[in-house]
C-alpha cells in the first residue's frame, strides 16, 4: 500500500502550541536520537533541552517510566527511587525530574507541562486504562502517541482502546502493595490493570499496527526545526477509529503471531 503519511515541519514554538492542549506521549528508542549528537551524553542533553524547551514554551509531554511495581514480589513503588524498566534515557530523565512523575506504581509517566492535574500526583487508586486515568485525560484532550525511534509497538496506551472496545481477551485486575510518596510517607494503594489472561495462549502485538498504520493516512511525521529526529505522531482518537475497524474484521488484529 501507498505510503500515505503527512511531513510536517515546525518550529519549537509551534511543536508547543501544536501540544499546549493536546499532550502527546513520547516513547522512545536511542536509535531515534542519534543524530542530535556525536555521543550518547550529548543525545540526552539535547533531548533533554528540547522537552525543557517545549514545556517552557506552554507544550506538554509525557515520557513514560514505567516500573511495573506492583507485579513484585515487595510490591513497593517509591516515587522517588523506584526506576523505570524502559530504555536507560527514561531512566536518566526520571532521576534529573523525580518530581514530576505520576503515582501510577505500573505505568508512571514523567509529566512535562501545566496540562496534567494535580490527582496524578496523589496516592490513590489508579485505573490506568479507565476514566479518570492520565492515558484517559491524554484522549479526552485528542492528545497524540508518539514514537521516536521507530518504536510504534511500544504504544502501551492502546490497550486503553481495547477497554473502550470491551475486547474479551483482557480484563480487568486489580494489584495491591505500597507507595512511597515524594515525602517518604508510605500509603496502601490499589491499582486495576486491563491485562491479558495469564492461563490463556494469547499474548499482545502491537507489531501489525505499526506497519498498518504507516500505511494509512493517520500517522504524521513531525520534525522539529534545530532537532534532527523524527516523531512518528497519531492522534490518539485517530488510533480508536483506526483499531475500531481493524479489530471489527479481525478479532485477534492485537494478538501476537506465532
Amino acid at each position: 500500500m501507498k505510503d500515505l503519511n503527512k511531513d510536517l515541519s515546525l518550529t519549537i514554538n509551534d511543536f508547543a502550541k501544536l501540544t499546549s492542549k493536546s499532550p502527546i506521549a513520547i516513547h522512545l528508542n536511542p536509535s531515534g536520537l542519534i543524530r542530535l549528537g556525536n555521543n550518547n551524553k550529548n543525545r540526552f542533553e539535547v533531548f533533554r533541552k528540547f522537552i525543557l524547551s517545549v514545556e517552557n514554551l506552554g507544550g506538554n509531554i509525557l515520557i513514560p517510566t514505567f516500573s511495573y511495581s506492583f507485579v513484585d514480589k515487595e510490591s513497593i513503588f517509591d516515587v522517588y527511587n523506584t526506576p523505570s524498566k524502559l530504555e536507560n534515557i527514561s531512566e536518566n530523565l526520571r532521576k534529573l525530574n523525580p518530581e514530576k512523575r505520576s503515582f501510577d506504581p505500573m505505568f508512571s509517566y514523567l509529566m512535562y507541562g501545566n496540562f496534567f492535574d494535580k490527582r496524578h500526583k496523589e496516592v490513590h487508586d489508579f485505573d490506568t486504562f479507565g476514566d479518570g486515568g492520565l492515558i484517559d485525560d491524554i484522549f479526552k484532550a485528542n492528545g497524540y502517541l508518539c514514537a521516536i525511534g521507530g518504536v510504534l509497538e511500544h504504544l502501551t496506551e492502546l490497550h486503553y482502546i481495547e477497554k473502550m472496545l470491551g475486547i474479551n481477551y483482557r480484563m480487568d485486575k486489580k494489584f495491591y502493595g505500597k507507595t512511597i510518596d515524594l515525602q517518604g510517607l508510605s500509603h496502601n494503594q490499589a491499582i486495576t490493570f486491563f491485562c491479558r489472561d495469564l492461563d490463556s495462549d494469547y499474548s499482545s502485538s502491537f507489531l501489525k499496527f505499526k506497519n498498518d498504520i504507516r500505511s494509512s493516512n493517520s500517522l504524521i511525521n513531525i520534525y522539529v526545526q534545530g532537532y534532527r529526529m523524527r516523531l512518528e505522531a497519531i492522534r490518539f482518537r485517530d488510533c480508536f477509529d483506526f483499531l475500531k475497524f481493524q479489530i471489527s474484521n479481525n478479532s485477534k488484529y492485537c494478538w501476537s503471531v506465532e
